[in-house]
């Protein structure tokens, strides 16, 4: 009897460490605060799309970064836009890229209030010269899910996007060929030609990378990305979200650094903000095509913490931090 309650007590020891392990994997996030600090001028927008409407624009707000209410009864508040939506804060207000439904035009959105848009219509060449240049052919749907960034310091914005050799993302070799490109303008009406925006050595000299975003902080430029190449290719690294910095926006980055998201999920589409203190950053990546998932750091350096947060239902999409009479209009217009 001894023997066997000594054997059991060793039995439920065992467990409880593995439990203790499980517990601090990269598996089980950190909890969230129970009462997380809200911010008092304004919140956080989140402008996605859906798994079940996929390519469509919704607006989801929130206070603390944790918790997040869907806007205007779950339905979608810009009927006409169809992308992977990514807004960025310029020197006259906020753009973002689309694609005219049908027709594969790509458009540039404007507004002042994130509520009233307006578009025009860009010139399919601006992107499609990657292939002359380089011999890269864009898909036409979404245009490589283009990403914006308006450098202060330049005065300039940036665009990026990825394409790969067929243009045919319906295969899936066509995702092992994906490179990043960009463009920059300061008005929307001039372009300079497309370059390539990584030049990795390395294990990482062919790395397939897609959804660039681009952040400055201090002094130093932030390139955060998914690393598409499958895990037989990168065992440590593939389809997971890593960072890679310069000095300068256009490069060059050096090799990213290891992976931020770990092996069992993948995910795409990375977002970040600053916290509410404004003290360090939130990433949030698609760990698709479930949710969402959050981690913090007191730096864009890292080292990121993987938080639990409520979040919506929600696909590829942006962040903004915005301020109080943003918040309020946007409340407003799409309450319910």
């Amino acid at each position: 009897m001894k023997k066997s309650i000594y054997i059991m007590n060793i039995l439920a020891s065992l467990l409880l460490g593995l439990a203790i392990i499980g517990c601090n994997s990269e598996d089980n996030p950190t909890p969230a605060p129970e009462k997380p600090v809200e911010a008092t001028d304004g919140g956080y927008l989140f402008a996605h799309m859906t798994d079940d409407n996929y390519g469509s624009l919704f607006y989801s707000v929130s206070r603390d970064a944790y918790n997040w209410e869907t806007l205007n009864d779950g339905r979608t508040v810009l009927p006409a836009y169809c992308g992977h939506p990514d807004i960025c804060k310029g020197r006259d207000g906020y753009y973002m890229i689309s694609v005219k439904k049908g027709s594969g035009i790509p458009l540039l959105w404007h507004s002042t209030d994130l509520v009233n848009w307006e578009y025009t219509k860009l010139a399919k060449s601006i992107f499609n010269r990657i292939k002359e240049l380089y011999g890269y052919v864009n898909e036409e749907t979404y245009y490589g899910a283009p990403k914006m960034f308006y450098d202060e310091p330049s005065d300039q914005y940036m665009i990026t996007w990825h394409a790969g050799k067929t243009g045919d993302d319906s295969d899936t070799g066509e995702w092992e060929t994906k490179r990043t490109f960009y463009i920059l303008t300061k008005d929307f009406k001039s372009f300079s030609d497309p370059k390539l925006l990584f030049n990795f050595t390395g294990s990482d000299e062919n790395m397939a990378t897609i959804d660039v975003i681009i952040r400055h902080s201090g002094d130093s430029y932030y390139a955060i990305f998914k690393d598409e190449r499958t895990q037989e290719v990168a065992s440590e690294t593939g389809k997971t979200i890593r960072i890679a910095k310069s000095p300068a926006l256009t490069g060059p980055y050096a090799n990213p650094g290891p992976r931020i998201t770990d092996l069992a999920r993948w995910h795409e589409a990375p977002i970040i903000v600053p916290t509410v203190d404004g003290k360090g950053f939130y990433l949030f990546t698609e760990n698709y095509p479930l949710q969402y998932d959050m981690f913090e750091a007191q730096s864009l350096d890292g080292p990121w913490t993987e938080r639990y947060f409520a979040g919506p239902k929600a696909r590829h999409g942006c962040m903004v931090r915005v301020n109080e009479t943003e918040y309020q209009a946007i409340i407003n217009a799409y309450k319910r």
